[in-house]
């Protein structure tokens, strides 16, 4: 006799069973102790967070003899005969694989009949939305007036496939994805019943990889057990889960954020080498950035992570060195594609996102604002300090704390030492209002279109590729350098993209693009810089980013000039 899997074995029996569905299953105990049950319902959800167990707790509820508070007993016959799927009454239908008009024919026919042994009949169409839409419309009449004493449950995981005709006669239960802690939860316990003592982090890796998924992890688990035994290990969880784990993940975006680059490669090829499954590890690299996103727009969005306080403390301190837009940008490269999985180097499509992330980081680090700007009638300044280079903990160095924040009242050359930071380039932005301006005066005169085309390069860069590719990849490596007017310079560390677009097509397709991006008419200029001074100028790039700027441009200030520390002002 084989032994059930776990997740058969463990599956829930009564509405309080329900991991995570708190809601569902209020509701539908509610309805059977006031005896208002629906004729037709949709559950529909993610896979494996308890659709179809609920189907059929609600089937044993309604035909349970000893019914308690809307829990059935599952001790009586019929709630043994519909746990162990005997039920003569309860039919569960594969829609995926009886799909046709003929098959919805067949439930038309035998639909009409009184139970054998139930109350009522219970009919469950597992996976509904691949029904076809000719089965659809033959089980419309039945679904909206279907003979006394039957229900159908319609189970899915993608409602919007589901035809608004049929969703209107049905009522829906939307099933949510576990929850980290609940999962965890559910974990132990069925280790506690089996007799398992996995190693700390064992149950934690577990409910990450399934991703929501309860029946995935108790799978996961089942399948730990049999190679593991009954004290798995997270090394063996992981060589069986084919991931490094989210701490792997963050480790590299530490090592990104110092732009390390040869240790980012060789923790790669070591991952690779352990045979965690790239496209896993791909996918935990994204998972963190998400993490990392939503921490570097709020930190009170912190509670939509699913993350121990720990976890939760090192990621705030990678969010730091990134900006969202790196961080989005990050994203679309480790985002796995067919690549990961058709490549005969698995690391490839990896090591390749690795390396554009560092050559994207190395054109602008994220800055640390170290000023503010309150509205007033007079001038007031923003100081930026950026750190030359990324700076961070590792266990080869000292942490760097960021910049302490300064008065903007403070003049920089009385800061304290305390504000300063080693190798810092100082960027002033001086902001006054201007209501005695002209009413046809552009927003774009002395300089802030250089700063708004700065601000939304990338936004141009990809709107040149929907109209030219190759000065697209020309572009890709220059940046706005400064401006005077209606005129943008764009910086070029190498001479043959700056002579490319010199050439007068290539410059009209770049002033269009920033035209129909900045909805201003502009010329442009190319000048040579090396790659070093370009580096100098991202700090500026995120002046018009910053919300102090923006709300007082919204309060009708306007920047007049932006000036480098030690430097003429432009």
């Amino acid at each position: 006799m084989t032994a059930q899997a776990f997740y058969r074995k463990w599956r829930s029996q009564r509405f309080a069973d329900l991991v995570g569905q708190e809601h569902v299953a209020r509701t539908l105990r509610n309805a059977v102790r006031t005896n208002r049950i629906a004729h037709a319902y949709v559950f529909c959800g993610p896979r494996g967070v308890g659709k179809t167990s609920a189907a059929r707790i609600l089937a044993k509820a309604v035909n349970c003899p000893n019914v308690n508070d809307g829990e059935p007993c599952s001790t009586c016959e019929i709630c043994q005969a519909i746990q162990d799927g005997r039920a003569i009454d309860v039919l569960e239908i594969d829609a995926a694989s009886n799909r046709g008009i003929d098959e919805i024919r067949g439930i038309r026919e035998k639909v009409g009949l009184a139970p054998a042994s139930a109350k009522s009949k219970f009919y469950i169409l597992d996976e509904a939305h691949m029904l076809t839409v000719d089965a659809f419309n033959a089980l419309l009449k039945t679904l909206e007036e279907p003979p006394p004493n039957t229900v159908f449950v319609l189970v899915t995981t993608e409602a919007q496939r589901l035809p608004e005709t049929v969703l209107s006669r049905c009522q829906r239960l939307d099933f949510r994805r576990i929850k980290l802690a609940d999962a965890v939860s559910r974990l132990a316990y069925v280790c506690q019943q089996e007799g398992i003592k996995p190693e700390a982090g064992v149950l934690d890796l577990l409910a990450r990889t399934a991703g929501g998924s309860l029946r995935d992890a108790e799978s996961a688990l089942d399948q730990i057990v049999s190679f593991a035994g009954l004290q798995p290990t997270v090394a063996a969880t992981r060589a069986i889960l084919g991931t490094a784990g989210p701490e792997a993940a963050t480790e590299l975006l530490e090592a990104l954020a110092r732009l390390d680059v040869e240790l980012v490669l060789r923790q790669v090829d070591r991952i690779i080498a352990q045979g965690t499954d790239p496209r896993q590890f791909a996918l935990d690299i994204v998972e963190s950035l998400r993490s990392l996103l939503l921490l570097r727009t709020s930190n009170s969005l912190a509670d939509l992570l699913d993350l121990t306080e720990g976890d939760l403390n090192r990621l705030r301190l990678v969010a730091q060195y990134f900006s969202p837009d790196q961080i989005v940008a990050l994203i679309r490269l480790f985002t796995p594609g067919p690549a990961l999985r058709n490549g005969l180097r698995p690391q490839l499509p990896l090591e390749m996102g690795v390396v554009e992330a560092a050559q994207l980081l190395q054109r602008g680090t994220t800055p640390a604002i170290v000023g503010s700007v309150e509205p007033s009638n007079t001038s007031a300044t923003l100081s930026i300090n950026r750190p030359a280079t990324p700076i961070w903990r590792d266990d080869r160095d000292e942490t760097v704390t960021p910049a302490k924040v300064v008065s903007a009242a403070t003049p920089p050359a009385t800061a304290s030492p305390e504000a300063e930071v080693a190798g810092a380039a100082a960027v002033s932005v001086h902001i006054a209002h201007d209501v005695a301006s002209s009413p046809g005066s552009e927003p774009s005169e002395v300089g802030i279109l250089w700063l708004e085309a700065s601000r939304r390069w990338n936004e141009i860069l990809e709107a040149c590729g929907t109209i030219n590719r190759s000065v697209q990849a020309l572009l890709r490596e220059a940046r706005p350098v400064r401006g005077d007017g209606s005129t943008v310079v764009l910086g070029f560390p190498y001479d043959f993209h700056r002579q490319k677009i010199e050439e007068q097509k290539n410059r009209a397709i770049v002033e269009d693009t920033i035209h129909r991006v900045l909805r201003q008419r502009v010329r442009v200029e190319c000048t040579a810089i090396t790659r070093d001074a370009l580096s100098t100028v991202d700090p500026l790039r995120a002046v018009m980013d910053d919300p102090l700027i923006k709300a007082a441009v919204s309060l009708g200030a306007r920047v007049r000039s932006v000036t480098d520390e030690g430097s003429e002002e432009r």
